[in-house]
């Protein structure tokens, strides 16, 4: 066969693998948006002490898994031991005052109770001494009729000396005696009048203490607030894992100082991984959750991953650059922004559990299928 017509079927061929792959990737693209500005994202959980002290111990090892509320550090904990001695002793000091002071009210109810009884003593007395005083006031008075009467008769001589002398004397003995019960009443009421200020005084004094009882459990309560905080700081001497996952970046040793809110270690999460694609904002158009993409990560070459389209960014990535883009300044030029794109993966896949995240991946949404 004639070379030039070997060229030519070559060309042919060649020719027709190329259009028939260039109209592949053509219609590929056509339903297909993809971009190798992507990268596996995960939680990273910092590890964040909530208690200043001296690292006593180090219970992980870097890049070791960890569950959460494991102990991964230990800080010396005897200034906050000492604390809660000194909040348990200031606590039992305010019980004791609140003993103290309940025991001075029992006290101060039974002096009330005891000048109650002894008012109602009194005022019975006075009720004794006003019947005696109408007792003889009565025989007074029938004394004084019996008397007036014998001086009559007395005076037309029809009773002898004797008689008017012996009835004489009853009035005497009668009105001595209402003088007698009129000042056992007095008597009686002044006592029933002491008796009542008696009363008074110890109900003051009752009412005082039962207010330093008041200002007793208002102090057990501040005290018991300040164990409370004090036990809370002594456990947070044992810093735990906040989360599920492999220690990384480890920055502290035995014997260092650690601040409170200084992060020491970084925990990365496995149980939730996602790739976060920057596409361009030209390429949104047809782009909705829920839609099919192809996940190749670089470091696994020729294997893929599934998901689907998870959520949108509320803005570009420059709007979260530390100095964003102002346009309204300088020379403006036109640059075609890129907006953050969640992917989450399925976690089914076998690759799963070999991804990182920060890893490079390249996606491709499939616009037409969910």
């Amino acid at each position: 066969m004639d070379k030039k017509i070997l060229f030519r079927v070559g060309g042919v061929i060649v020719l027709a693998i190329a259009l028939f792959f260039g109209y592949s990737e053509f219609k590929y693209l056509q339903r297909h948006e993809t971009t190798d500005d992507a990268q596996i994202d995960g939680d990273v959980n910092p590890v964040i002490p909530k208690a200043s002290g001296y690292v006593k111990a180090i219970r992980f090892k870097d890049n070791q898994f960890v569950k959460e509320g494991d102990t991964l550090i230990v800080l010396d904990d005897a200034d906050y031991r000492i604390r809660v001695a000194q909040a348990e002793a200031a606590m039992q000091s305010a019980m004791a005052a609140d003993r103290v002071s309940r025991s001075q009210v029992n006290v101060a109810s039974a002096s009330v109770q005891s000048s109650q009884a002894s008012v109602q003593t009194a005022r019975n007395q006075v009720a004794t001494a006003q019947a005696n005083v109408a007792a003889a006031q009565a025989r007074a008075r029938k004394a004084n009729q019996d008397f007036e009467r014998y001086s009559r008769l007395l005076a037309e001589k029809t009773v002898p000396q004797q008689q008017f002398d012996a009835v004489q004397a009853e009035r005497d003995a009668a009105q001595a005696q209402v003088q007698a019960a009129q000042a056992q009443l007095q008597t009686a009421q002044s006592q029933v009048n002491a008796a009542g200020t008696q009363t008074g005084v110890t109900s003051s004094q009752r009412r005082a203490t039962e207010g330093q009882i008041s200002v007793a459990q208002a102090a057990i309560k501040q005290r018991q607030t300040d164990l409370d905080l004090a036990n809370l700081q002594l456990s947070y001497t044992v810093v735990r894992a906040p989360a599920s996952g492999i220690v990384s970046k480890r920055s502290v040793q035995v014997g260092q100082l650690v601040q409170a809110g200084q992060a020491l270690c970084s925990i990365v999460g496995n149980s939730t991984l996602w790739v976060t694609a920057n596409f361009k904002e030209t390429q949104l158009k047809q782009m909705q959750p829920g839609q099919s993409v192809d996940i190749e990560v670089d470091a696994f070459e020729g294997e893929k991953l599934v998901g689907h389209v998870g959520s949108f960014a509320g803005a570009t990535g420059a709007k979260f650059t530390l100095l964003p883009p102002d346009n309204a300044t300088g020379n403006y030029v036109k640059v075609v922004q890129r907006i953050p794109v969640r992917i989450d993966l399925d976690k089914n896949s076998p690759l799963y559990a070999k991804l990182r995240p920060g890893m490079s991946a390249t996606v491709a949404v499939d616009l037409q299928g969910k």
